[in-house]
């Protein structure tokens, strides 16, 4: 009750005073975190509107009140119908479904992470939630969406905005800022699209190709459809429009059939043949890519899948080319993004021109791998060596004095004393002798040794086959330790990402030893903590994150380098503060 109450005040107030601001200009991006909120989906017969609506805003949404009614009369019928939609030119008419007042829903930014609202936000933290339904009975040619304007049009109120066209993604979060034109595609929604070429989502294309070319592995990843998949293979799916898991399974199986053989990778002048391949099934929305984790039923008309096809190598390759042979009906073009260590290069492959090729052009490249640690430690001892000399001297002397002349006893023990009394003055005058010793001598030595080690670890990560894993680790950690090794490496440094890729550390800080003391096997045994840049991607969706890391590391020294003889990942955390210099992307 007391919410109506505020929308008829709020009413009353807009439409006996003049405004005195309007916006003019709306931002190009953080729709997503826009006051007002429209999510609009296109329907087989109706267009449906969710709108969350700013209490503030709340009047420039609301319908004009009818003749001979009051400016708060029919509040709940008339919210958001200043919302505006035309189908081939004819206005349709809004039929309300729902109006309550709920909490805001946040939101996650697309390609880049959120977290959360800044406490600055000056949104009220609830809204009014209405959903409008827009029924046509033809499907039409065109779409016109006219969200509040005022007479020259401008609008009244910013609006961010997703559209999807039965249930297929339009756009990325986008501002609704004028009447915008949109064309349905009835028969593959994947292409329809708004006259406006800013209203778009980040994958344009339903066929999408990325190789990635790394030390240790080139990778091709492919975003295809299952309607595409059925045209170039026999699925045998008859007539069925949703699938179970058991069915999307064979699905995937003939997709690594097909794409093990299509699409030839020549690499270094040798045609290549994947070493493994896996399918998952993906959307694609404003939140980006995301993994679906094995659905119980799955659309068959917008089901997409994404490939990922892996090429071992023991060194970044310096050339290959790829001759593109799976085309779609409705797309002659397949756009191919190549990466490598120094960044991604868009291209493209068409019918006309089916190949791409890429060279190694990195300068000063340096091939990661592990090395042994070796970090000479020693315990110092200071020597009062001149006070020792004098005093050594003096009992030489003496004992020479005492033989030759045995009756002056009491002149040379006079001279000894104060041989020695001057050596004790003077034994604040020391020297430095360094010992070497087996035993970490302090958290500085302790430092140095973790972060070899971390760093060890990052590089023999890198690998992509059991046994060169074993061949990394080798050159520092024990061997009849190996084993254990790798399955803490994989169990708690492994950073799982949103698209289903196991990111790599990029870089290290923030190494603190918190403890230092003695293991029972007669080694060390370092408690640190420490920050890893680590970044992974899949199918041209790179994420980028920092981690921190806490961990009890097990060291010993074997023939003057340190080996691990013992790892525990005690906490892997994510942080949302900057990394260094830079931060999370």
């Amino acid at each position: 009750m007391k919410y109506l109450m505020r929308w008829a005040v709020l009413a009353v107030v807009t439409i006996l005073l003049p405004q005195t601001s309007q916006a003019d200009l709306l931002p190009a991006n953080g729709a997503e975190t826009a006051a007002n909120f429209a999510e609009i989906s296109v329907l087989e017969d109706r267009v449906r509107i969710a709108l969350e609506i700013d209490f503030d805003d709340m009047p420039l949404f609301l319908a004009r009140a009818e003749q001979g009614t009051g400016p708060a009369d029919n509040l709940s019928e008339r919210s958001g119908k200043a919302f505006k939609v035309f189908a081939d030119g004819t206005a349709l008419v809004p039929e309300t479904r729902l109006v309550e007042v709920r909490p805001r829903k946040e939101r996650v930014v697309a390609f880049r992470p959120s977290y959360g609202l800044s406490p600055q936000d000056q949104r009220s933290p609830q809204v009014v939630y209405v959903v409008l339904e827009y029924g046509f009975e033809q499907k039409p040619r065109t779409i016109t969406f006219t969200p509040p304007l005022t007479d020259k049009g401008v609008p009244t109120a910013a609006i961010g905005v997703i559209f999807d066209h039965l249930g297929v993604a339009v756009t990325d979060y986008r501002y609704l800022s004028r009447s915008e034109v949109f064309y349905p595609n009835w028969k593959d929604p994947w292409y329809s699209k708004f006259e406006n070429p800013n209203l778009t989502r980040h994958h344009k294309s339903a066929l999408m190709s990325f190789v990635t070319v790394e030390p240790r592995e080139v990778r091709h990843e492919v975003i295809f459809r299952l309607r595409d998949l059925e045209a170039w293979t026999d699925v045998e799916l008859g007539d069925a429009t949703s699938l179970n898991a058991t069915t999307m399974e064979h699905i995937k199986k003939l997709a690594i059939g097909l794409f093990s053989k299509s699409n030839p990778l020549i690499i270094e002048g040798q045609a290549a043949r994947p070493a493994s391949a896996r399918v998952e099934q993906l959307s694609v929305g404003v939140d980006g890519l995301k993994v679906l984790d094995q659905p119980a039923q799955t659309d068959r008309a917008t089901a997409i899948l994404g490939i990922i096809l892996s090429y071992p190598r023991d060194a970044l390759p310096q050339n290959l080319s790829m001759a593109w042979n799976l085309f779609t009906e409705d797309s002659d073009t397949v756009p191919v993004q190549i990466s490598d260590p120094a960044g991604a290069v868009p291209g493209q492959v068409t019918t006309g021109a089916p190949e791409i090729s890429w060279t190694n052009y990195i300068l000063n490249w340096s091939d990661p791998g592990t090395q042994p640690i070796v970090i000479p430690i020693s315990q110092s001892i200071d020597v009062p060596l001149l006070s020792l000399s004098l005093f050594a001297l003096a009992l030489l002397a003496t004992a020479v004095a005492l033989r030759k002349y045995p009756h002056h006893w009491k002149g040379c023990a006079a001279v000894l004393l104060t041989t020695a009394i001057i050596s004790g003055v003077l034994r604040s005058s020391t020297v430095e002798f360094s010992l070497p010793v087996k035993v970490i001598p302090d958290g500085a030595t302790a430092s140095q040794i973790t972060e070899a080690i971390v760093s060890n670890l990052a590089a023999a990560r890198l690998e992509t086959e059991d046994s060169k894993v074993s061949h990394a680790l080798s050159s520092f950690v024990a061997s009849q330790h190996t084993q254990e090794i790798k399955v803490e490496l994989n169990r708690g440094l492994t950073v799982a990402l949103p698209s289903g890729a196991n990111a790599r550390a990029k870089d290290f800080g923030n190494i603190v030893v918190e403890d230092v003391k003695p293991s029972a096997n007669g080694g060390d045994q370092i408690l640190a903590r420490w920050d890893a840049l680590v970044s992974g991607g899949h199918w041209g969706h790179m994420h980028q994150r920092v981690v921190s890391y806490r961990a009890v590391l097990d060291v010993e020294q074997i023939e003057g380098a340190w080996f691990l003889s013992g790892l525990t990942i005690l906490e892997a955390r994510m942080k949302n503060q900057a990394f260094l210099q830079g931060g999370n992307s």
